[in-house]
C-alpha cells in the first residue's frame, strides 16, 4: 500500500497542482535515484526526483542539484523550495512526514527552464529531523525529449494537371485535445475533395479537417490526413505547403511546412507525318556541290550595304524559302530603277558572300503605305501588311542557286535594302548538319510600316503577323545579320556538310527532318514555335536527330500559322496578355526545359562568361574571360521544371536582368535522349554574332575581340563534335579576312521581353 507525504507550502511564486508522495517499495537495497523531465503547458519543464528511503525517520529537508544554467521561478507542492547555493535547492515539508525503509520519495520541481545540453548527473539527499541521512545518491537526467512538426506531404500521382490523393503528415509537438487540422493546398488546385474520419472546409487556398469528435493527442504522435480527389493545377514545381493542428481554443499542437515536388514530364506531342520528297524538277540537279567546293568560288564584298544607304527603299519576297524550280516574286518600294542582286551567304575567302544572280535597271514604283488592322473572333489583330504592293519582279530559282541562305540586295543608287531567302535542298540528300533560320521570330520583332508583336506593350502589339512586308531590322535582313550569319559563316568556313531551312519549313516539312540531317543547329533567337514545329522537333529527337540550340529563349511563344501558305501566324495575346502567348501557359509540361534542357529567365545586355574545365571548353585555358558573351537573353535550369535524366550543366555564369538589374544564373546544359540523340542548350544569344565579331549595337560588347571570336569558334567546334557524336569532325581554325559587314540599321530589341 502507498503512503502519501502530505505537506502544504509553496516556495517561490507559482502554486502547483500535483501531489507529493512517497511510494513504499520492497527493494531497499539502494537509493535508486531517478530524475525525469516533462514539458509543462507554459513552456517550462517539470523535474521529478525519485529515491528509495534507506533509513527510517522524520523528514527535515531534501536537497537536490539542478542542471547548471537552469533558470525559472521554481515551485513544488506540500512544502517550500529555497536556494542553498548556485544549482542546489532545498525542499522542506510543510508538516511532519515520517518515512520507513523502502518507501519511495517523489519530489516534483515546477517552472524550470533547462539549458541546452545534457545528460546531467544530479544529486538527491534526504535528511531527518535528528540530522540522520535518510537516503542519498545521484541520478542521471536525460534532456527533455522535444518534437518537431516534421511535416511530410505525399501524392499518389504528383503530376501537374492530374487527379491525386494528397496526404499531409505531421508530428504533434504539444499534447492536447485536437479539434482541427489546417492544410495549405497547391496553388490552382481544385476538385470535389473528401477525407476520412472528419469533415473538410476550404477557404483562401487552405482546407481545414475537423474530426468527428475531439481527439486527445500526445506529444510525438503522428497525424496523417488524406485529401482525396484533388485536381492539381497544370503548373507545378517544388512547392512548400503549410500544415497546422490546434485545439478548440486555438492552441497550436503542431505547425510546420513540407515540400512536395510536382513536376510535369514532357508533354505528349502529336505525330508529324513523314512525307516523301517530291521529284526533282527538270533542269535541277539531283545532287549539289559540297560546301568546300562552293566556298572555293570567288567571293564578293559588294553585298555589304553601307549605313549611308539606309533609307526609305524597302523590299520583300513572297516566299520565305524556296527550292530549285520555284519562282519567287519581289516587291519593292522606291520609285527609281533598281539593281537586284542575289548573294549566297557563306565564307568565300572571308568575304562572306558570292553573287549568284542579278538584274539591273528594274523599274519600281513608290508603293502605298502598309495598312494595319483586321479582326478575328471579335479580337483586334492589329496586323500590319504590305500585301497590296504590286509585284516588281519574278525571280526563278534554278540550278545556279546552290541551296543556302541568301540576301537579295536591292539598290537604287542612293538607298539599299535586303530581302532574305533560304533555298532548300529538296533532293532527299541527308546532310550532316542543318542550320535553321528563325523566320517566325524575325517577324515577331518586325514593326515595319506599323506594328509588331512588341509594339505598344501588351495591348497595343499585333495578334497576327504577316510575312507580306519588309523587315526593319538588320537593313531588311530581319535578325539574320545580327544573330545568325555567324553560324553560316563558321560552318561554311569549315567546309561542313551543311544545309538550311526556316521555321516555316520546320512547320511544313518537319517530319522529314531525320531524313534531311543528322544534327540540327537552332539559331540565337528562335522563340516562336507552332505546335507542328515543336512536335516535329520533339519527334526528330525521339528518332535520333541531335540538337544544338545555339541560343536561348527557344520555343518559348506559341503561334499558329493561319493557312497552308504560312504567310501569316496568330498569337493569343488576349486571354492573359504576355502570359497567354507562351508555351508554358499551356502548363509546365509545355515549357522549353522539358524539350531542350533549360528555360528562359530574362533579357540581359552582356556579362562575362569565364571558361571552365568541361568538354565544351577543350583547348581553351580554364579561366579565360569572354566579355559580353552572356547576352541578349539567357536560360537556366528551373528547379521546378522537368529535368532529363543525366542532364548536366556544362557551363554557367551570371547576367543582370535588363528589366530590374537583378543577377540571374545562366546554365548551358546537355543531355542524351533515350533514342541516343544528344541535345545541347546554349542558353545565350551570343554564339553566332561572336563568330563574326559583330553583335547587336545595343549590347555592352557589340564588337567582340579577336581572342573572343577564336574562343567561341573553338566552343562551337567542341559542341558540334559532341552533339553529333563525332560524325562531324571540325577542321582546325581557318584564317579568315576581317568581315566587312555594316552594323544593323536597327538595334535588336532585347528589352522587349516581359
Amino acid at each position: 500500500m502507498f503512503r502519501k507525504l502530505m505537506a502544504s507550502a509553496v516556495v517561490v511564486v507559482v502554486v502547483a497542482s500535483a501531489t507529493l508522495f512517497v511510494v513504499r517499495s520492497a527493494d531497499a537495497a539502494g537509493a535508486n535515484v531517478t530524475i525525469t523531465a516533462t514539458a509543462a503547458s507554459n513552456g517550462t519543464t517539470t523535474l521529478t526526483y525519485r529515491a528509495s528511503v534507506l533509513r527510517a525517520g522524520s523528514v527535515r529537508d531534501i536537497v537536490v542539484s539542478i542542471p547548471s544554467g537552469s533558470t525559472g521561478r521554481i515551485t513544488s507542492i506540500n512544502g517550500t523550495v529555497s536556494t542553498v547555493s548556485a544549482g542546489v535547492l532545498r525542499w522542506r515539508p510543510s508538516k511532519t512526514v515520517n518515512v520507513g525503509v523502502g518507501a519511495r520519495f517523489s519530489i516534483p520541481l515546477y517552472g524550470l527552464r533547462l539549458p541546452a545540453g545534457g545528460p546531467w548527473t544530479l544529486s538527491f539527499k534526504a535528511t531527518g529531523t535528528a540530522g540522520q541521512i535518510l537516503t542519498s545518491g545521484t541520478g542521471v537526467l536525460q534532456p527533455l525529449k522535444t518534437y518537431t512538426a516534421a511535416v511530410r506531404i505525399t501524392a499518389t500521382k504528383p503530376v501537374p494537371g492530374q487527379t491525386t490523393t494528397l496526404t499531409y503528415a505531421g508530428t504533434v509537438t504539444r499534447a492536447g485535445v485536437l479539434s482541427a487540422v489546417r492544410m495549405q493546398l497547391p496553388a490552382g488546385s481544385r476538385g470535389a475533395i473528401t477525407s476520412v474520419n472528419g469533415t473538410l472546409r476550404t477557404a483562401s487556398g487552405y482546407v481545414t479537417w475537423t474530426p468527428k469528435a475531439p481527439i486527445s493527442v500526445a506529444a510525438g504522435a503522428r497525424l496523417a490526413i488524406p485529401i482525396y480527389g484533388l485536381v492539381l493545377s497544370k503548373y507545378g514545381g517544388v512547392l512548400t505547403l503549410a500544415m497546422s493542428a490546434q485545439t478548440s481554443t486555438g492552441t497550436l499542437l503542431l505547425s510546420g511546412t513540407g515540400s512536395i515536388a510536382l513536376i510535369a514530364p514532357p508533354a505528349a506531342m502529336p505525330a508529324v507525318s513523314v512525307a516523301g520528297f517530291v521529284a526533282v524538277p527538270e533542269g535541277c540537279p539531283t545532287s549539289w556541290p559540297t560546301t568546300a567546293a562552293e566556298n572555293a568560288k570567288p567571293g564578293d564584298d559588294e553585298w555589304v550595304i553601307p549605313t549611308s544607304m539606309n533609307g526609305p527603299l524597302a523590299a520583300y519576297l513572297t516566299e520565305v524559302s524556296a527550292t530549285c524550280g520555284d519562282t519567287v516574286d519581289l516587291k519593292v518600294t522606291s520609285g527609281k530603277p533598281v539593281s537586284v542582286v542575289a548573294y549566297r551567304m557563306g565564307y568565300y575567302q572571308g568575304l562572306g558572300a558570292r553573287e549568284v544572280w542579278r538584274q539591273d535597271d528594274v523599274p519600281t514604283v513608290a508603293q502605298p503605305a502598309p495598312t494595319t488592322g483586321g479582326t478575328a473572333n471579335g479580337k483586334e489583330l492589329r496586323m500590319t501588311s504590305a500585301a497590296t504592293w504590286t509585284k516588281t519582279l519574278t525571280i526563278a530559282v534554278d540550278k545556279d542557286w546552290i541551296p543556302g541562305t541568301y540576301l537579295i540586295k536591292v539598290s537604287d543608287g542612293q538607298y539599299a535594302s535586303y530581302a532574305p531567302l533560304t533555298v532548300r535542298d529538296d533532293t532527299g540528300t541527308k546532310h550532316d548538319l542543318m542550320i535553321q533560320q528563325a523566320t517566325a521570330t524575325w517577324q515577331a520583332y518586325n514593326s515595319y510600316g506599323g506594328l509588331g508583336f512588341y509594339s505598344g506593350g501588351v495591348a497595343g502589339g499585333s495578334g497576327r503577323l504577316t510575312f507580306d512586308r519588309p523587315y526593319n531590322e538588320g537593313q531588311g535582313s530581319g535578325q539574320f545579320l545580327t544573330l545568325e550569319q555567324g553560324l553560316v559563316f563558321w560552318a561554311e568556313s569549315k567546309g561542313l556538310d551543311v544545309t538550311y531551312w526556316t521555321n516555316n519549313d520546320l512547320d511544313e516539312f518537319g517530319g522529314q527532318l531525320p531524313a534531311r540531317a543528322g544534327t540540327i543547329f537552332l539559331p540565337g533567337h528562335d522563340e516562336y514555335y507552332s505546335l507542328r514545329m515543336r512536335a516535329a522537333l520533339s519527334q526528330a529527337i525521339t528518332r535520333g536527330v541531335n540538337v544544338a540550340n545555339l541560343g536561348a529563349n527557344t520555343a518559348y511563344r506559341l503561334i499558329t500559322f493561319t493557312d497552308a501558305s504560312r504567310r501569316a501566324w496568330d498569337i493569343d495575346r488576349y486571354t492573359d496578355g504576355y502570359n497567354s502567348t507562351t508555351w508554358r501557359y499551356q502548363g509546365d509540361a509545355y515549357a522549353s526545359q522539358p524539350l531542350l534542357g533549360a528555360e528562359y529567365i530574362c533579357p540581359v545586355l552582356g556579362q562575362t562568361l569565364t571558361t571552365g574545365t568541361s568538354w565544351m571548353f577543350a583547348g581553351i585555358p580554364a579561366g579565360t574571360a569572354l566579355p559580353g558573351f552572356i547576352a541578349g537573353e539567357v536560360d537556366y535550369v528551373w528547379p521546378g521544371l522537368y529535368k532529363h535524366p543525366g542532364l548536366t550543366t556544362i557551363a554557367s555564369g551570371t547576367g543582370n536582368c535588363h528589366s530590374n538589374n537583378q543577377a540571374v544564373p545562366m546554365h548551358t546544359t546537355a543531355y542524351t535522349a533515350p533514342s541516343g540523340a544528344r541535345v545541347l542548350n546554349g542558353s545565350t544569344f551570343a554564339y553566332g554574332c561572336f563568330l563574326v565579331r559583330r553583335c547587336p549595337s545595343n549590347w555592352t560588347v557589340p564588337a567582340p575581340s579577336l581572342a573572343s571570336q577564336q574562343a567561341v569558334g573553338a566552343i562551337v567546334g567542341n559542341i558540334t563534335e559532341w552533339v553529333s557524336k563525332g560524325t562531324i569532325q571540325v577542321p582546325a581554325d581557318t584564317t579568315a579576312a576581317a568581315m566587312r559587314v555594316a552594323l544593323p540599321k536597327h538595334t535588336l530589341q532585347t528589352n522587349a521581353q516581359p
